[in-house]
């Protein structure tokens, strides 16, 4: 029996319903880095598996568990999310060795969280150990970032790394409403993010009261920017129909060794949403945008004032910075063309 299905493993959370009931979902590391890729996958034909959310008589998660009732005799590599929080992990690995099992990790996230991150506390005690942990024993690790790479391969650890980064499946909900018709009569700036990045907001310096702004609803960012309107909070099945919004997306960032370990996604969201991107001129946006052709790179306050009003003023220019991204960046960011390069690795 050749040995050809890979086991994907993913986080499941419980989320409340309006309606008061709980509903099974993942976070949006998974749902970028595991979910969609692999599940592509499985719709190409290929022999993949996801689990993790099963559960014991009494309700409990299995979690790795689970593994003990799978027959690994034509399962070839089990593939994990950032980190397993297990009680032995070279154990672990020597229980997969003996069954024929490689271990893939996969990576997106540098394990030291500056002190403004709310999840900095559960980083440095839970996170951290088990993410560098689970490197040292891995046979593959994957990421989205040169630079995270590199961080990385400091660890003591005989892992390959492969770069692999965030891609697009345009043929998901989430993105298969664009239909290429944005307006671009006015710029219409966007900021979507998740918790944390108060400081990164805060770095632009833009009065935002003359311009068009819509802000998702989340971590007081409205009301740091003075935005204009607000977009709701969606989950990660739904969120890309934010960009229906806005024409030019922000992605400002605080430089330093954890923002510079992240990947470039709203670059690959700008594209497959007919939108622009304006960014801190720094890793990891420097590397994707071309100032001035495919975007627009902003080193300091006045750069993003500056940079802001001239496509306010001249919203033609969206348009031209948008058909020059999605000629350079299309093909690169579609989940097909990162997905080849993790079957060489499975």
């Amino acid at each position: 029996m050749s040995r050809d299905v890979t086991l994907v493993h993913l986080k499941i959370k419980e989320e409340r319903q309006p309606d008061g009931s709980m509903q099974q979902s993942i976070g949006g590391v998974d749902y970028h880095r595991l979910y969609v890729p692999y599940k592509r996958m499985i719709e190409q034909g290929e022999r993949v598996q996801f689990f993790g959310w099963e559960k014991d008589e009494d309700g409990n998660s299995l979690g790795y568990e689970m593994l003990k009732q799978f027959d690994l005799s034509n399962v070839k590599s089990l593939v994990i999310g950032r980190f397993a929080q297990l009680t032995n992990h070279k154990r672990f690995k020597e229980w997969l060795t003996e069954r024929g099992v490689r271990l893939i990790v996969d990576n997106d996230d540098f394990w030291e969280l500056e002190n403004d991150n709310p999840a900095q506390e559960y980083y440095k005690k839970v996170a951290a150990p088990n993410i560098m942990a689970c490197i040292e024993i891995a046979d593959v690790v994957t990421t989205p970032s040169e630079y995270l790479r590199d961080k990385m391969s400091k660890l003591r650890t005989n892992a390959e790394f492969v770069v692999v980064h965030n891609a697009v499946n345009p043929e998901h909900e989430n993105w298969n409403w664009n239909e290429g018709d944005k307006d671009f009569s006015e710029a219409r700036f966007g900021y979507v993010g998740a918790l944390g990045h108060k400081k990164d907001l805060k770095t632009m310096g833009v009065d935002w009261t003359p311009y068009n702004l819509s802000v998702v609803d989340l971590g007081g960012y409205p009301e740091i920017l003075k935005a204009k309107s607000t977009m709701p909070v969606e989950n990660i099945f739904e969120y890309g129909v934010q960009y229906k919004n806005f024409n030019v997306s922000l992605c400002p960032v605080k430089s330093n060794i954890f923002t510079r370990c992240k990947s470039p996604l709203k670059v690959a969201e700008a594209v497959y949403t007919d939108t622009a991107v304006i960014a801190t001129d720094a890793t990891p946006y420097r590397e994707f945008i071309e100032d001035g052709k495919t975007g627009l790179l902003c080193r300091h306050h006045l750069d993003w004032r500056k940079k802001v009003k001239m496509l306010h003023d001249n919203p033609s220019m969206i348009e031209d910075l948008v058909e020059a991204s999605k000629d350079k960046w299309k093909e690169f960011f579609h989940i097909d063309t990162q997905n080849e390069i993790r079957k060489q690795v499975l």
